[in-house]
């Protein structure tokens, strides 16, 4: 009986660009699955422990890890090699008392930095969607796939991020989008910048809604969907700078 199902493999030469991978030495690399982030935007599991950490220095010796249970994505055990991690992803090893949280940096979308254990269970999450479910109660869809039920009176809005608990998704704290806070920005050439929200302008029919970011003396002007609100004075936790 032939396979069901497409490939687990691509070719390396059509791999995000961000992936630290030899393009030219193998012809392959493993494929990000269907998951809480898009291919584009994400490492696979098997790229992040081999590639990008450096903890294993084949397949094999990942595929070993993984399996063995050792790896926890957001506190839950992912054995599967293709699974993608993703912004505000927080990776730990069990055995090696290291935890790590992917945020832009440098102009790169991902890159994992280490975080103290006290912050493992903390995640940001920005609000993609906002819609009303049955008994009209609010739902949010957050950039990592969850869904969050306000129960209560939030009023949040697409744009906003929440603090998160996981695994159990119990909501802390909420940082709205508006003039005043701190931002990060998680895409393009400016991945990883932090700045103070100066302004913000609604979009139009032919223009994005934008915020004007004070980054030290600089200002920029950049799309609100590439920007993630991330604290007041300073981050709600640990993304690499404060």
């Amino acid at each position: 009986m032939g396979k069901k199902g497409g490939s687990n493999r691509a070719k390396r030469s059509t791999a995000p660009p961000f992936w630290p991978i030899p393009r030219k030495v193998k012809e392959f690399t493993v494929k990000t699955s269907p998951g809480p982030h898009g291919k584009d935007s994400s490492y696979a599991l098997a790229v992040l422990i081999r590639d990008v950490l450096k903890l294993v220095n084949t397949y094999r010796e990942a595929r070993f890890v993984a399996s063995s249970g050792k790896v926890r994505v957001d506190g839950v055990v992912r054995r599967a090699l293709d699974f993608p991690i993703g912004l505000m992803d927080v990776v730990e090893f069990d055995g090696l008392g290291k935890v790590y949280r992917l945020v832009p940096r440098d102009g790169k979308p991902l890159v994992p930095i280490e975080i103290s254990p006290d912050e493992k269970n903390l995640k940001l999450c920005k609000i993609l969607k906002k819609n009303t479910v049955r008994g009209g109660i609010t739902q949010y869809t957050l950039h990592d796939g969850r869904c969050l039920l306000d129960e209560g009176d939030l009023s949040l809005k697409t744009g906003d991020t929440c603090l998160i608990e996981v695994p159990s998704q119990r909501l802390i704290n909420t940082i709205r989008m508006k003039k005043g806070i701190q931002a990060l920005v998680t895409s393009g050439e400016r991945a990883g910048l932090l700045g103070y929200v100066e302004d913000l302008k609604p979009g139009t029919f032919t223009r994005k809604p934008t915020a004007t970011l004070l980054t030290g003396a600089a200002t920029v002007e950049l799309p609100t969907n590439i920007l993630m609100p991330v604290g007041e004075d300073k981050p709600l936790i640990y993304i690499g700078s404060r």
